[in-house]
């Protein structure tokens, strides 16, 4: 009788083997919250890039008008007089302000680059006649 087992033990065995196979995979509603999450990591990454690009792209231009605004200054203190344009190859404007100071021996040049919503102001005072 001790070879022999008897059929409760093997239901037991049988229905033990059963729910083991049962946890082997993924339930539906595992995969459906794991997918969310990589849903909302993704959006989450893309908004960051994507933000930054556009802050990089806008100190770009930033940069380049402060670039054009400097070399227009350069232009005026060498020839102070005013005026006024288009830089060319761009959507960029630009004008150069001479003003008379306090100081009869003293000017200010003022350069402003307008374009793309944004403005580069420049100002310097520089002694005329005296090198």
């Amino acid at each position: 009788m001790e070879g022999q087992k008897s059929s409760r033990d093997m239901f037991y065995k049988i229905s033990n083997f059963k729910f083991q196979i049962s946890k082997k995979g993924f339930t539906l509603l595992e995969i459906m919250i794991a997918l969310a999450i990589i849903g909302l990591t993704l959006v989450t990454v893309l908004h960051t890039v994507n933000y930054h690009s556009k802050v990089s792209y806008e100190n770009i231009i930033t940069t380049h008008m402060v670039q054009l605004a400097k070399e227009k200054m350069t232009g005026i203190e060498t020839n102070p007089v005013n005026s006024k344009g288009a830089i060319d190859g761009t959507d960029l404007t630009y004008e150069t302000i001479v003003s008379p100071t306090d100081d009869p021996a003293m000017v200010e040049l003022k350069t402003v680059v307008k374009g793309q919503g944004k403005e580069v102001v420049l100002n310097e005072i520089v002694r005329m006649g005296v090198q």
